[in-house]
């Protein structure tokens, strides 16, 4: 795989992202592509010794960078773009993990060539307003009943009479669940509506469940459907907000034939949809699954690569996949490369994100290392690589953020990647995680 695609794409292509983790996943397959990051971290060097190319700008400047923490803040950088001019042999490529206005810009500006969709594609389907309509006018009968407006123009007494409490608050942009509400009072509501009152925002009834995803790409006229993964979320231990996004697992294993049949098909139907507006390349689909009835719920569009490709693409490589991530390069570089439309059934693996300090059997001082159970506690094996389509069963990658000065509160701050299961059931941790925090 690795020959066939240093002949099939040998451009030039830049990955631009403030965090490395966002970029890597397929830096041994191609010639010439380098990973841009603004922020240090443990995998550096580990990677480096593998032969990635890899620019970090905290490194070059040897100090803390607090203002270059978006890609477009880092691709307009002057070093940035000295690195990227200096390693062209042609046009540059830029891969992103996320659009923006500000990397449209530049791209157009410097005559660069985007591999990735406009911000505006984005915004038309990843918006959490404008999926709400999206939703309703195509997918009804996997859509959550609820009213999108302005804050302050919306009245409790209405909302809970019709969606019941607690009411879901969404607004339009969000990550990792850090700007989903669960509204229990009026009080809150009102508190709520003080603070954002011209804000547009999404409010649905609560489906007590847990969401599942996937990773799909548009390439050419198909559309490559990933397995579905459980989402690790509502679980006190990891970070005692609901709704906030620690990590995800596959296979889901609470799921039947039936569910998942359903999911397939409303995920051709959506990259249908999207291929008509001029989408092509990565996106991912959230849906809450009901604990009780099992009814699937289309819950959100992530219109670009997701938080889990990177990883996903490494479990894909270890099953001698041309992973989905290639397949996003090839859509917009019009690329022939050999596909199937077969889902990857048999991915397996999970990762899980800390995002507060949980003083655990892992030593604090430990910023990277593969790490073995033995009799439900960790012991420390190896340092000098990072192969997590590799591990054993009984083995676990452990990695802690080296990020300096004020971190944003639920900000990642470590994490862990393994083939084990996270999860017992939805929302409860496996035994053997429990004994590590």
């Amino acid at each position: 795989m690795k020959n066939l695609l240093h002949n099939l794409i040998p451009e030039d292509i830049f990955f631009v992202t403030p965090d490395i983790k966002r970029a890597i996943g397929i830096e041994d397959l191609l010639p010439n592509y380098h990973i841009i990051c603004s922020y240090n971290d443990p995998l550096i060097p580990i990677l480096r010794k593998k032969g990635a190319k890899i620019f970090c700008l905290e490194e070059i400047l040897q100090r803390d960078i607090p203002l270059v923490n978006n890609s477009g803040s880092l691709l307009s950088h002057p070093l940035v773009i000295k690195y990227i001019n200096s390693h062209s042999h042609d046009i540059p490529h830029i891969m992103y993990f996320k659009p923006s206005v500000k990397i449209d810009f530049l791209i157009k500006a410097k005559g660069y060539y985007a591999i990735g969709n406009s911000s505006s594609l984005n915004e038309q389907f990843e918006n959490k307003t404008n999926f709400f309509e999206f939703s309703h006018k195509y997918f009804p009968e996997f859509s959550v009943s609820g009213k999108v407006g302005m804050l302050n123009q919306l009245e409790f007494q209405g909302l809970s009479e019709d969606l019941d409490l607690p009411l879901v608050l969404q607004f339009g942009h969000g990550w990792a669940g850090k700007t989903t509400y669960f509204i229990k009072t009026k009080k809150e509501f009102t508190s709520l509506s003080k603070k954002f009152p011209k804000t547009i925002v999404k409010v649905t009834r609560k489906i007590d469940g847990y969401t599942v995803l996937n990773n799909c790409c548009i390439y050419k006229d198909s559309v490559l459907i990933g397995p579905p993964a459980i989402q690790i979320s509502d679980i006190p231990e990891l970070y005692p907000k609901p709704g906030v996004t620690c990590g995800r697992q596959w296979p889901v294993k609470f799921l039947n034939k039936k569910e998942t049949d359903k999911i397939y098909d409303v995920s051709k139907k959506v990259s249908r949809i999207m291929m008509k507006a001029g989408y092509k390349g990565f996106f991912g689909l959230d849906f809450l699954v009901d604990a009780s009835s099992y009814q699937i719920y289309l819950s959100e569009i992530n219109a670009r690569l997701t938080a889990s490709a990177n990883f996903y693409t490494y479990l894909e490589n270890g099953l001698n996949k041309i992973p989905l991530a290639i397949y996003h390069i090839a859509s917009f570089l019009k690329k022939n490369i050999p596909y199937s439309e077969e889902s990857s059934e048999h991915i397996v693996g999970s990762q899980l994100i800390f995002r507060k300090n949980i003083p655990g059997a892992i030593s604090s001082s430990t910023h990277f290392g593969v790490f073995k159970l033995k009799k439900g506690k960790p012991v420390f094996i190896r340092q000098e690589d990072y192969l997590p389509n590799k591990l054993e069963n009984n083995e676990f990658i452990y990695i802690k953020r080296e990020r300096k000065g004020r971190r944003e509160t639920g900000e990642e701050i470590s994490r862990i990647e393994t083939k084990r299961e996270i999860l017992l059931a939805p929302h409860k941790l496996n035994p053997w995680i429990k004994n590590l925090l």
